[in-house]
């Protein structure tokens, strides 16, 4: 009984990821019948290998019935589509700006919605093509001048990767700044404090500016705003404990 549960816990993952999965929903003719290319595959598939075994046809059907059904569930109309049983979406045309504050699977939805809505019409025409292809060199720019693998990057949208640039260009500066403490000898006897660790302010200030370094590297480009923000913010508070004026 466990592993069953276990396997329906599992299926039911599956089929909540799948959801969340932008893909094409077809309409049979007029009719009100969706599909996926996934569940006509596996429906098709299933037919196709019970009739290359030259099964009896209550097998034919049984497998039929089997892929119609499977292809449904692990392949279903995304929660994304403007065809969703989950509840209706409207449908706007976006301009380049618009599809360069979505991600990867956000410019997919709405193509895909598009495609669904209005047929004929190409991703050179939505600009979704083009929006795809600035994604993808906004993930090679940043993965270059900032260390971060491009896989940790490749979900997030042209915005979060530029904010992800600027962040770093303030973080820069902030290391520079607390530099000047530790490089410019007229500093060092001036502001002994900054360098010694044992004060709380300038403590908390090295753990909030590792803290800053750790994130700059591990793809998450809200985390290493707030870490910055924090370093920034820990950095004032040692010049101050340390009387910088």
């Amino acid at each position: 009984m466990g592993n069953a549960s276990e396997w329906a816990s599992e299926l039911k993952k599956i089929h909540e990821k799948q959801l969340d999965r932008p893909r094409r929903v077809h309409r049979l003719g007029r009719s009100k019948f969706l599909f996926t290319t996934g569940h006509a595959a596996c429906t098709v598939g299933a037919a196709v290998g019970a009739v290359s075994l030259d099964a009896p046809d209550i097998i034919f059907w049984t497998a039929t019935v089997a892929g119609f059904f499977g292809g449904r569930y692990f392949y279903p109309v995304p929660r994304s589509s403007v065809a969703s049983r989950y509840g209706a979406r409207d449908f706007a045309r976006k301009s380049p700006a618009d599809l360069d504050f979505m991600t990867p699977a956000e410019i997919r939805a709405y193509q895909f919605n598009a495609e669904f809505v209005q047929k004929g019409v190409t991703p050179l025409a939505l600009g979704t093509e083009d929006a795809m292809v600035r994604q993808q060199e906004a993930v090679r720019t940043t993965s270059r001048a900032l260390g971060v693998e491009a896989v940790h990057l490749a979900d997030f949208s042209v915005a979060d990767l530029k904010e992800y640039g600027r962040t770093a260009d303030r973080h820069d500066l902030l290391k520079r700044r607390w530099l000047t403490y530790e490089m410019d000898p007229q500093l060092q006897f001036d502001y002994p404090a900054m360098s010694d660790t044992s004060l709380p302010a300038t403590s908390a200030m090295l753990r909030a500016m590792r803290a800053a370094d750790h994130e700059r590297t591990a793809g998450n480009p809200a985390e290493y705003k707030l870490a910055v923000d924090r370093f920034s913010t820990a950095l004032a508070a040692a010049e101050a404990a340390a009387g910088v004026p």
